[in-house]
């Protein structure tokens, strides 16, 4: 019996470390995917040559990449704190100074990458990737709002542009 036991403990954990792997391998596959649209999308919308394009998107990857980690440290710091009515005069203080201190750092990654940018392309197609970027999250809130997370559901508001 108690071998039995054993069996079913050791199979239920390979059993839930397998699902793990599979939701983990899900996840990169689907970030993968959203990568690849999205260089599609700004490819199409900048109107980028090829060497525009192979000098643009590991600077702009990097960039993302870096104002993702800043805005997960961002969340951290929210869901560490407790709510306002429960927070001293002081504590208040603390907080919103560390949040002036996330947007300084934010605007400062912005303009570090604006400088990158104006490197490897033109200055045209730098303050139309701002444009872009800002319509792009615009129709993804409004999409959330909606409760419409999944491309799946539909295609039209997928980001390849082909498509379109």
């Amino acid at each position: 019996m108690k071998i039995l036991k054993i069996t079913l403990i050791t199979l239920f954990a390979l059993a839930s470390i397998g699902l793990m792997a599979q939701k983990e391998q899900k996840k990169a596959e689907n970030m993968a995917d959203k990568k690849a649209k999205m260089e599609a999308f700004l490819t199409e919308k900048l109107e980028l040559t090829d060497a525009e394009k192979t000098a643009f998107f590991p600077v702009y990857n990097q960039f993302q990449t870096e104002k993702r980690a800043l805005r997960a440290a961002s969340k951290a710091m929210r869901q560490k704190g407790r709510k306002m009515e429960e927070l001293s005069d002081a504590e208040l203080d603390e907080v919103m100074q560390a949040s002036f201190e996330m947007k300084q750092k934010e605007l400062d990654l912005k303009k570090k990458y604006h400088e990158k940018f104006k490197q490897v392309l033109p200055m045209k197609k730098v303050a139309k990737l701002y444009m872009v970027e800002k319509k792009m999250v615009s129709h993804m809130k409004q999409n959330r709002k909606k409760g419409d997370r999944s491309d799946e559901k539909r295609p039209e508001r997928n980001l390849q542009p082909s498509e379109r």
